[in-house]
């Protein structure tokens, strides 16, 4: 492979490599969400409860969590073109074994154990991309539109739970996230890697107390608004909605959160404000969310909707973006720290989630998750005192 020089200010460029930036993490998310969102089918047809369903979510954030601590700063070190184009033949591989041999209980875990590797290997290298390769005045709204990619997919499984799934049933709808990956593949930019002789290593990027307490918070606010994905359908069949009406439910919130994150993004590009501050914001304000769940009528589920998605969940962009303008040198190595710990956040509360709603219901366990999204708040708030004095941006 011959690697390129990094780009002077002329040669950055905006729509492909957000572009492909944004197709990569479509990709790579669409399986979980579709397990989420035909969850009330798949455990019919497999015979397991919701506890097996936190399972699986499990150990695909225990996958994706170890990958993403060892190949996080690949993508500084070797551009992120070749490590993003590994990362969508796998996500595309693990999709068409989903949807051929998901037989069993056993045989999705490992296939969905197979896409979150490639998670962790797509996530850190997308922002290194972003970060090399997109104009500095616009990657707030590069950052936003690569992080309104997840609720695209949160969309894009929602709605074909209705559609798609009638005609093809869950597992053609996976055969059909395996083809996605072509024009993924093909979208993706030759880009610069980080020129520098000896980066930073993990043990002393953890050194830094903005990063510790950005890890932390990123690992108590996944554990809460994860359960989300996994959840909020069953949740609301049990309040009453049909699955088809349920599963609209996660497809319109995954399109009003895609608003939410471009509108951060925008505000970022044109205002210097406090970004983890922000980010502290949204997830005290959409914590009420949890408690709109937690009682568990049509009416509360379609309120907490609107603040789940609207406000509680729209700050992944904005993290990363703060992330990476004090991080210019190893964009991928330190928005991959977070990330792995929203990972093993990500990893416990599904598991966690299903055994409280097993073992009690599901509003005791919507309480558990307002106070991880509590937490997280703080530890947010509190990075930000912790942040270098001179912006990198």
């Amino acid at each position: 492979m011959t690697l390129e020089e990094p780009p002077t200010e002329n040669k950055r460029t905006f729509w492909r490599p957000t572009g492909a930036a944004a197709s990569a993490i479509a990709l790579v998310a669409l399986p979980g969400f579709l397990f989420g969102a035909f969850a009330p089918e798949i455990k019919k047809e497999l015979s397991f409860g919701d506890t097996e369903l936190g399972a699986i979510l499990t150990f695909g954030y225990l996958v994706s969590s170890i990958v993403m601590s060892i190949t996080g700063g690949s993508a500084d070190r070797n551009g992120p073109k070749r490590v993003l184009r590994y990362g969508v033949t796998i996500a595309s591989l693990a999709a068409f074994l989903t949807g051929s041999l998901g037989n069993s209980f056993l045989l999705l875990m490992l296939f969905i154990g197979l896409n979150r590797v490639a998670e962790g290997i797509i996530h850190p290298a997308t922002n290194t991309l972003i970060s090399s390769s997109v104009v500095l005045e616009r990657q707030g709204i590069a950052m936003a539109a690569k992080q309104s990619a997840v609720p695209f997919a949160t969309a894009l499984a929602g709605f074909a739970v209705p559609t798609l799934g009638v005609v093809f049933g869950w597992k053609g709808t996976f055969l059909v996230v395996a083809l996605l990956a072509f024009p993924a593949w093909f979208m993706i930019p030759n880009a610069p890697f980080v020129t520098k002789s000896a980066l930073p290593s993990r043990r002393e990027m953890w050194r830094l107390p903005h990063l510790r307490l950005l890890a932390l918070a990123g690992a108590f606010s996944a554990a809460a608004v994860v359960t989300v994905s996994g959840f909020l359908t069953t949740s609301a069949k049990n309040a009453g909605y049909s699955n088809g009406t349920a599963g609209l439910i996660l497809g319109l919130g995954g399109l009003l959160m895609i608003f939410s994150r471009l509108t951060w993004g925008f505000l970022a590009d044109r205002f210097q404000f406090d970004r983890f501050k922000a980010v502290s914001a949204s997830l005290l304000i959409g914590s009420l969310s949890f408690v709109l769940f937690a009682i568990e009528t049509k009416v509360s589920m379609v309120v907490g909707s609107v603040f789940i998605f609207g406000i509680g969940w729209s700050w992944p962009g904005l993290a990363l973006l703060g992330i990476i303008e004090h991080h210019r040198d190893e964009p991928g190595e330190a928005t991959a720290i977070v990330q792995t710990s929203i990972r093993i956040g990500a990893m416990f509360a599904p598991l966690g989630f299903g055994l409280i709603a097993d073992s009690f219901n599901y509003s005791y366990a919507w309480l558990c998750s307002l106070a991880s999204a509590l937490l997280g708040s703080l530890f947010m708030f509190l990075a930000s005192s912790k942040l270098p004095s001179s912006e990198a941006k």
